[in-house]
């Protein structure tokens, strides 16, 4: 009798543990929310240097050589990030946003824009494979791009955000 309590106990416990785990839309929803917080939010202050370009990047991150003014290749482990940098776009700038939504054929899982205080910004997802997100952050005039798993798509958006905030194109 004890040992089917527990047992019943152990599958009430689990399934209380199941419906607390957040869903892949739930997952989304909240990176969607920090990117955008981390896009209206100050920049963080830069940590690394890439040619003549100042960025931040989180810790583990590392930039591959060759990098140039406007091409960084940023890796970690097995990962990649390319950083692409138009000195000649204002902070207001969509054209990167445009170029993402040129071809109608596009099927988006996720599509935001961002607006504040003259600056634009947006983040665009779209499934490539099982699993493969591929992840598209912007502000202004910087871009990075990455394909992630799709469990590490929120993690990414966000510290993508920080870093394309982090560089000031207006000097």
């Amino acid at each position: 009798m004890k040992r089917s309590i527990f047992i019943m106990g152990i599958l009430s416990a689990l399934l209380v543990l199941a419906g607390c785990m957040a869903s892949a839309e739930e997952r989304l929803a909240a990176g969607l929310s920090e990117t955008r917080k981390a896009f209206e939010e100050k920049p963080p202050e830069t940590n690394e240097t890439a040619g003549q370009i100042e960025l931040y990047l989180p810790g583990g991150y590392d930039i591959e050589e060759p990098s140039d003014d406007n091409n960084v290749i940023i890796t970690r482990g097995s990962d990649s990030y390319v950083l692409f940098i138009n000195p000649n776009e204002a902070p207001d700038s969509k054209f990167f946003y445009e170029l993402q939504k040129a071809n109608d054929e596009q099927v988006w899982i996720a599509d935001e824009t961002f607006e504040q205080n003259g600056r634009s910004g947006f983040v665009t997802l779209r499934e490539i494979a099982e699993d493969r997100i591929e992840v598209v952050v912007s502000a202004g005039g910087v871009k990075m791009t990455t394909i992630s798993e799709e469990s590490d798509v929120p993690g990414n958006m966000e510290w993508m955000m920080k870093t394309v905030r982090s560089i000031n194109t207006e000097n």
